[in-house]
């Protein structure tokens, strides 16, 4: 048995490995010390670790603050901001009719900017795939520096400077007109333009000096504002028929609608016509005969205004040089004008229909010694003016020889009403005074009256409706300028007007006019259509007829009773 089993045990000793004598042994078992020193040093350096890691997050923190930054300023650079004009800034950019009247403006699509990395916003401003970028970059559920939505009308893309760096961002909009306020804003800057230019085409072609022909009548630059927002401005430079000058210089301060004082050149408040309707938004080219040739105009004065009765009260008083039209006084008699309007059923519940029902008056008071302006009294001008333009443009009816002076008291006043209901505008005035004029041959003052009166009618035919005379903005414009609208066949709207302006005998019997050439009265009939091809683009078509009292001069050897013009006019208003 023991020779049986010695042979396998031979062989299994030999498949057993053998121990080396240079293999270290084994180690010795680790002590419950050892583990808790080791531990501890674990601990340290995570806590080292999570040192680095905390000040690697703040220095990435910065870097996209610096990147939001650099971003925030291509976008305000590329992408203006889409808002509606602040309201009283849009009646500061109205300076015939207060420091403004309320321009609705629609905001104009920007093309969208590139970001600091050169990917393009999407529709909510967030630079596509970007937060999660960076939640790959550090694996954190909710980084603290994750992009959020940038909109277009916060100070941040509109070029305002964050919280505590020094300086003033501006936010700039391009709609009715170019627009830079500040973000609190207390400051304000508005660009726009008129322009109008137009062709009168005379039924009598060899008239002296009149002509046929194509006119400026308006071109404007107005900058309109405030200089924090009590204090409100409006410039503007004219060139019209007449010489390049300054059309309105004022501050208006705004501390209370129901009180505001106004300082500087600007329209006089006296008539319906000059003072509460602008002419960008008359329904005829012109004003009424009587405004035209005997208004005020603008002057330098000083003025109180506001809103009373929970603005159904409108009211203006002032001081003014006097000449009409004027910057200089040549004398030290001031004038008083007053303006009043009234709706006194705006808010009745009974009588909706009557809401925007106008009732008013105005008056002038002064004692003259300068000049006569105007000198001719003629029927489709443009303003009080001696300028040789408007000899070219509009046709004479009367005529004061040239040593006749404005001398002594001048008495101007009328009496309004004005209808709006739906596209309906329905307003006249009779309007009447008298004023004082003297000669070589008279030098002892003659008071001349004036009487004038006029009714326009207008009606919107594409469905617009207006509650008073401001910026029309067709349902369907020609030219659209909205994302989505359709070109459609604008806003049309018909209108007919009669004027009258007539003046005492005593403008032939003192002396002051040739009874043999000119006539004391005149009477004009306008009828036409304006169209709208948007808010900002509008083309008249009208058809002038005037009828004289008595035959005028018109050119050498010939006289006429009537005056006909065919008026094309085309305005932009921006």
């Amino acid at each position: 048995m023991r020779g049986g089993l010695l042979g396998p045990g031979i062989i299994l000793a030999a498949m057993l490995p053998r121990a080396r004598s240079d293999e270290p042994p084994a180690p010795a078992p680790v002590t419950v010390e050892q583990l808790a020193e080791r531990l501890r040093v674990m601990e340290e350096t995570n806590r080292q670790l999570a040192e680095q890691l905390k000040q690697s997050n703040q220095e990435h923190q910065a870097e996209m603050k610096r990147l939001l930054d650099r971003f925030d300023e291509l976008s305000s650079r590329t992408a203006p901001p889409a808002a509606k004009t602040d309201d009283r800034a849009k009646r500061a950019a109205d300076g015939d009719e207060g420091p403004a009247p309320a321009y609705e403006t629609q905001p104009i699509e920007a093309e969208p900017a590139l970001s600091a990395t050169g990917a393009v916003p999407g529709a909510t401003g967030v630079v596509p795939d970007f937060a999660e970028r960076m939640r790959r970059f550090i694996d954190d559920p909710a980084p603290p520096y994750q992009t959020q939505p940038i909109e277009f009308d916060t100070p941040a893309a509109t070029g305002a400077l964050p919280p505590g760096v020094p300086g003033t961002g501006l936010r700039s909009r391009l709609a009715n007109g170019f627009m830079f306020e500040t973000p609190d804003e207390e400051f304000l800057l508005q660009v726009h333009i008129q322009s109008q230019v137009e062709a009168r085409i005379w039924g009598q072609t060899d008239q002296t000096p009149v002509t046929n022909g194509f006119f400026f009548p308006r071109q404007r630059i107005f900058f309109n504002g405030r200089m924090t927002k009590p204090v409100e401005y409006v410039f503007s430079i004219n060139r019209g028929l007449g010489e390049l000058n300054i059309l309105e210089a004022y501050l208006n301060f705004n501390f209370d609608q129901r009180l505001q004082f106004r300082f500087g050149r600007y329209f006089t408040p006296i008539t319906y016509d000059q003072f509460a309707i602008r002419n960008l938004w008359l329904p005829t080219p012109e004003r009424s005969l009587y405004t035209t040739n005997l208004g005020l105009n603008r002057q330098i004065g000083a003025m109180a205004w506001g809103y009373l009765l929970n603005k159904r009260l409108d009211y203006a008083a002032g001081i003014f040089n006097g000449p009409r039209n004027s910057f200089e006084d040549v004398n030290n008699g001031k004038d008083f004008v007053a303006f009043l309007n009234f709706r006194p059923f705006e808010y009745s519940e009974a009588l909706p229909w009557a809401h925007n029902l106008n009732f008013g008056s105005s008056i002038a008071y002064g004692i003259e010694d300068q000049p006569a302006v105007p000198r001719a009294f003629r029927i489709g001008a443009v303003a009080p003016t001696n300028a040789d333009q408007a000899a070219l443009a509009a046709a004479p009816f009367l005529t004061l020889n040239s040593d006749v002076r404005e001398k002594g008291e001048r008495l101007l006043g009328s009496v309004h009403m004005a209808y709006f209901y739906k596209g309906l505008s329905l307003f006249g005035e009779y309007q009447y005074g008298h004023g004082g004029y003297a000669s070589r041959a008279q030098r002892t003052p003659v008071q001349v009256p004036f009487t004038g009166a006029y009714l326009t009618a207008a009606y919107f035919l594409t469905g617009e409706h207006v509650a008073r005379r401001a910026m029309v903005e067709p349902l369907r414009p020609v030219t659209p300028h909205k994302k989505g609208e359709r070109f459609g066949p604008g806003a049309w709207e018909l209108v007919g007007r009669v004027s009258e302006l007539g003046f005492g005998e005593e403008v032939f019997t003192a002396g002051f006019a040739d009874p043999n050439l000119w006539t004391n009265r005149a009477v004009t009939t306008e009828v036409g259509l304006n169209w709208y091809w948007n808010e900002y683009l509008k083309v008249y078509m009208f058809w002038l007829h005037g009828d004289f009292a008595d035959p005028v001069y018109y050119r050498p050897g010939r006289l006429q009773q009537t005056a006909d013009m065919f008026w094309l006019r085309f305005q932009l208003f921006f």
